[in-house]
């Protein structure tokens, strides 16, 4: 192909109106607000760690087929009070032993204005070798947010209401 024939296909390219993206049907499940109570000095991850969380309950949310929409924010001073929320307040994850990282987060959940209090959650990931830095943190994420959902799944939907494969 000549430098001509080459020119006039990036210029076609470039002169074709970009296809218009699909829209998203919108999500009418009732929603469970995810109240994330962090410290605000951040560990300078391009990916931090409300994010990482935020991510990690969506897809815990998925899998267990939660009949609910995520909507994770972070807590402010005008944050409302929601009848139905589950509070975190995460630990930044620490490396205890040479080999095991620790997820730390303090849980709370409140169901129709009663307020249920788990404590602690912890969860530790000892990642292979050559693992990377990103997908570690991924996983003991995801693994934190296993531990939690197991700690909030039986108050959000109790044994009738409870979705298939929980």
């Amino acid at each position: 192909m000549n430098s001509r024939a080459t020119f006039a296909l990036i210029a076609a390219a470039l002169l074709l109106p970009a296809a218009a993206p699909a829209a998203k049907e919108p999500d009418d499940r009732p929603k469970l607000a995810v109240v994330v109570v962090e410290n605000l000095r951040h560990s300078g991850n391009a990916i931090d760690d409300f994010v990482r969380l935020d991510m990690a309950l969506q897809k815990v949310s998925k899998e267990r087929k939660w009949p609910v929409a995520i909507e994770a924010e972070r807590f402010a001073a005008n944050t409302p009070d929601h009848e139905t929320e589950v509070r975190i307040f995460p630990r930044p994850v620490r490396q205890e032993l040479p080999d095991e990282y620790v997820f730390r987060g303090w849980l709370t959940l409140k169901v129709a204005g009663e307020n249920h209090d788990f404590g602690i959650i912890k969860f530790e990931y000892r990642p292979r070798p050559g693992e990377w830095g990103d997908d570690v943190l991924d996983k003991i994420f995801l693994g934190a947010a296993r531990a939690m959902a197991d700690k909030i799944e039986p108050l959000l939907f109790p044994r009738e209401e409870r979705p298939a494969g929980s």
